[in-house]
């Protein structure tokens, strides 16, 4: 074989150079990605209910979308988290499934179901995931320096407590509507707490107790639920709730005391103030 190389010189400096011809051109059109363009083989469905329970929403909404999405081939694994006004429905499916297909068919399985949907909830949100799901913009938002007076009170928390609603009511949609956008996640807001501090000396006086305001509250802040009615062909879904959605909600409350009827703001005062975080 060695022999046969080097009797023939002009054979073998041909195929070397064409080797390192091929290999130029391979190496200059190889792809090259810092984050290549990897399919993960799941699909994300984002519901969005507001004002609903999360027993509510879960009854209603989940239970049957997850009904209708197990019915997508290849489906591995699936998983739900429900919580008040929102909900997250994760599909995992088994790896080499086409997931441009499984999206698509998990979008129909939706559309199906929307219309046993309570009607003044959006249609939910279907998401796939992928390798170059990284966050491609960031918007930080701060406070301007200084200190305002709130509530007589130099404190900041309550600055914060408007800017982290504006960003959740505002600059959060206005994204979201955005063509190019897929999805838009939001950290190191401030939930608002009430906070109800109860004049004792007023209390005692109109023969009340912190019980009795317990129950107040507890009275003015049901949601039912919602019903479903059918009249032959036609399906209805009645809601019912009062929930207290604010400060000035808990200040009308209605009380009773010597015959006579006190609004809570009377005898109480409700404040506005960060919710602790639980990490």
């Amino acid at each position: 074989m060695v022999r046969f190389l080097i009797s023939r010189p002009i054979a073998v400096m041909m195929t070397f150079t064409a080797a390192v011809i091929l290999g130029l051109v391979a190496y200059r059109s190889m792809p090259v990605s810092l984050m290549p363009d990897i399919p993960i083989p799941e699909v994300t469905v984002n519901i969005a209910w507001s004002g609903s329970s999360a027993r509510e929403l879960e009854n209603t909404v989940v239970r049957q979308l997850r009904a209708q999405v197990m019915q997508v081939g290849h489906l591995s694994d699936i998983r739900s988290e429900t919580r008040d006004g929102s909900a997250t429905i994760n599909l995992r499916f088994d790896y080499g499934t086409d997931v441009d297909y499984a999206f698509i068919e998990v979008n129909e399985k939706i559309d199906g179901a929307m219309n046993t949907m309570p009607r003044d909830m959006p249609r939910p949100r279907v998401i796939k995931a992928s390798a170059t799901d990284i966050p491609v913009f960031y918007l930080n938002l701060s406070l301007e320096e200084g200190e305002q007076q709130v509530n007589g009170l130099a404190d900041e928390n309550y600055r914060f407590i408007e800017l982290s609603e504006f960003a959740e009511s505002v600059i959060r949609k206005r994204i979201e509507q955005l063509p190019e956008v897929a999805m838009v996640d939001i950290s190191g807001v401030l939930s608002p707490q009430l906070v109800i501090e109860p004049d004792m000396v007023k209390l005692q006086n109109l023969g009340l107790t912190i019980e009795m305001i317990e129950a107040a509250l507890a009275d003015n802040n049901i949601n039912a639920g919602t019903m479903i009615i059918r009249d032959g062909h036609f399906r209805y879904n009645i809601r019912i709730t009062s929930v207290l959605r604010g400060r000035e909600d808990v200040e009308n409350i209605l009380m009773e005391a010597g015959g006579r009827i006190f609004r809570l703001s009377e005898f109480a005062t409700v404040t506005t103030v960060p919710q602790k975080s639980d990490g």
